[in-house]
């Protein structure tokens, strides 16, 4: 028995064109080459529809399907950012979440809701030391480098 792979979640972003035509046809793309694709967040903004593909893969292998996506008649724009970021709205009743965001390297802010972002392993460790009443989790979003 060989080594095992060592696979991590590896976004990727992309600007599509084409409406939902486009993103069915992406999902379709996904299903005939068997992507190992663990979320899929999707929006729209001034410039058309943002899809981001996290895949639970090695780095390399991530690579060489964002190249494969690429070539698809309705990708605009496609990269494999350097960094991730999951963003989390919850409710607690419980003190110290200030102080533990602070100690795990969390960015949160309070009001009635708190907002935190960070590093999804460590907003899943932060996560786990509160008790929590109610929570909204965005899930992995890519930080694509021209910060756009």
């Amino acid at each position: 028995m060989g080594p095992k792979a060592v696979t991590a979640l590896n976004p990727v972003e992309m600007r599509l064109t084409g409406g939902m035509l486009a993103l069915n046809r992406l999902i379709m793309t996904f299903q005939s080459k068997r992507m190992p694709v663990a979320g899929l967040a999707v929006g729209r903004d001034g410039g058309g529809m943002r899809a981001t593909i996290v895949l639970d893969c090695p780095p390399e292998t991530a690579r060489r399907y964002a190249a494969l996506l690429a070539g698809l008649e309705d990708v605009e724009r496609i990269e494999v950012p350097e960094e991730t970021l999951e963003v989390v709205l919850l409710k607690t009743d419980g003190g110290g979440w200030r102080e533990s965001a602070a100690g795990v390297g969390i960015a949160a802010h309070d009001g009635a809701t708190i907002v935190a972002s960070g590093d999804p392993e460590r907003i899943e460790t932060w996560l786990g030391s509160l008790e929590v009443e109610d929570i909204v989790r965005l899930g992995p979003v890519a930080r694509p480098g021209d910060g756009g």
